[in-house]
């Protein structure tokens, strides 16, 4: 009965359900010649139609995504990568100082703009200024602004963010799979 269960909701979790779309798309854009960018593009839209969550899941390597709270999220095309568990909430924004600076432009040809560890979570409405790189163990509260590099683990606060405590609990993105 367990195994029904799990089966069940599986396939009715809304944040499955976008982890596994941007994956379908990340499949046709890499993985299928002529037509699959144009299937990827139809996926990415139809997030963002769906859901509110506007990527290009092409720019998009992480490899535990949690977006439990999906509504008003911008990841956009800037280069999103991170080789552990990452949990974004409702309304965050990752987006570039200015198209024109040399370093963005250097990091966004690499798709390499915002670097990311494991265990991060950033909280809701909160902005990420790119391009920036966040260590692992880090907690960005609700309607923060990450202007620069976070190179020690703690939960950060703030216009702009700054430490106020240790490192965090992996609470919020332990149910991610290893």
């Amino acid at each position: 009965m367990n195994a029904l269960k799990r089966m069940i909701l599986d396939r009715w979790l809304i944040e499955r359900i976008i982890r596994r779309r941007i994956a379908l798309s990340r499949y046709f854009y890499f993985r299928v010649p002529l037509v699959g960018r144009l299937v990827s593009a139809m996926l990415d839209r139809w997030l963002l139609l769906g859901y509110g969550v506007d990527l290009m899941s092409r720019s998009i390597d992480v490899r535990a995504l949690s977006i439990s709270h999906p509504g008003g999220i911008l990841l956009g095309g800037n280069g999103i990568c991170s080789k552990g568990r990452v949990g974004v909430m409702a309304g965050i924004k990752f987006v570039a100082r200015s198209p024109q600076d040399p370093e963005y432009l250097s990091h966004h040809r690499l798709g390499r703009v915002f670097v990311l560890g494991d265990n991060v979570v950033i909280g809701a409405n909160s902005v990420v200024m790119g391009p920036v790189d966040i260590c692992d163990n880090v907690v960005v509260g609700a309607m923060s602004l990450v202007n620069e590099s976070i190179s020690e683990p703690g939960v950060y606060v703030g216009v702009p963010a700054r430490k106020i405590r240790g490192t965090p609990s992996d609470e919020w993105v332990s149910h991610l799979r290893e």
